[in-house]
């Protein structure tokens, strides 16, 4: 909810300024002053057309996304049940099979619109976490693969390796997996077994290229050679391991799970920035430029209490658009504005 009105003290200081985003304090400092009511306004609404001015404004400055994957949440959800088969099955003699009809839709479905980006926001909690977490982790990794430069069947693989990246956990007691508090060490050594387990898993499958197997294999390797399983250093780490890696830790900081709430966006964006010693800065770079996070025309709130529009975002600086004030007109660059440099999205 927006304030439509400025609210003022019995002395005319102004205490809550039009236009800011009514959060919990907000609504608690009014009740307490005995306000019954104020005027809110929400652009989202149709009965609330934003300000002809605004409109104005932001059609000017409004520059489309870039064409972003699309992968319903239904179909998230028929290819999670899919691999959740696959998880079931893991000696089938159609292993292969089933997996490469799984990958193949994921990958034409990030190829056939010219897709080079994803929408973030499209990420979200599933009762079957680990098998819908094996899809979004999939989607991410073509993504960053293609924006780092990878083409042909050397994506078609990364594809693979990302999907069945975490296919050792069929292997690891469901009472582990699912345990909704902090496991202990060694349930955690148990649960470190798991890119081994999905090693020998595929391997044993005699189809599958040494890129993929290394791929499952060294996924929480770190540059830093405090990974696991083999404490990997830089130099030893493949592509498609340092690609799942990122994709992997990013959509399990955006999803909520039994044990922890998930992170924004912008702050799972963050972590990743700041693991610049652990991960390969070149497929973070890839990743920033894969990640929509603000979709344009997005209503967000500033960390200023304003509400803005997003018009524009920029490649490689996710977490800082362009966005239009929707009551004042005001363009707010947090990119590309010096005096914003001190303004993030709040939510």
């Amino acid at each position: 909810m927006i304030l439509d009105q400025s609210i003022h003290d019995r002395r005319g200081r102004t205490m809550i300024e039009k236009g800011i985003f009514l959060g919990p304090y907000q609504i608690r400092y009014l009740q307490e002053k005995g306000y019954r009511g104020v005027y809110i306004y929400d652009p989202r609404e149709e009965s609330n057309p934003l300000p002809k001015r605004v409109a104005r404004v932001i059609q000017r400055y409004r520059v489309p996304d870039r064409p972003c994957i699309t992968l319903s949440d239904a179909t998230r959800e028929e290819l999670g049940s899919s691999i959740k088969s696959i998880f079931d099955n893991t000696s089938s003699e159609y292993f292969s099979d089933y997996a490469s009809n799984i990958s193949d839709k994921i990958e034409k479905s990030v190829l056939s619109n010219d897709a080079v980006a994803v929408d973030i926001s499209t990420i979200r909690a599933s009762d079957q976490y680990t098998f819908r977490h094996s899809v979004d982790v999939g989607v991410l990794s073509l993504m960053i693969g293609q924006q780092y430069g990878l083409k042909g069947d050397e994506l078609h693989q990364l594809g693979i390796a990302g999907l069945l990246h975490d296919i050792g956990k069929a292997r690891v007691p469901l009472s582990i997996l699912n345990k909704p508090g902090k496991l202990t060490a060694e349930e955690f050594d148990i649960i470190k077994l798991h890119p081994v387990y999905g090693f020998e898993i595929v391997r044993d499958h005699h189809c599958y290229s040494p890129q993929i197997l290394e791929g499952i294999l060294h996924h929480h390797e770190k540059l830093n050679g405090e990974g696991y399983p083999d404490c990997l250093h830089r130099g030893e780490i493949s592509n498609f391991a340092r690609i799942i890696s990122i994709a992997d830790i990013f959509d399990a900081l955006v999803t909520k799970r039994p044990y922890k709430n998930p992170c924004t966006g912008r702050e799972a964006v963050e972590m990743i920035y700041a693991m610049g010693s652990d991960l390969d800065n070149d497929m973070i770079n890839a990743f920033l430029e894969s990640v929509i996070l603000y979709p344009v025309d997005s209503i967000v709130k500033l960390s200023n209490g304003r509400a803005a529009q997003v018009v524009e975002n920029y490649q490689r600086y996710p977490s800082r658009p362009k966005c239009i004030d929707v009551l004042n007109g005001s363009v707010i660059d947090l990119c590309k504005d010096e005096h914003c440099m001190n303004l993030v999205i709040a939510s």
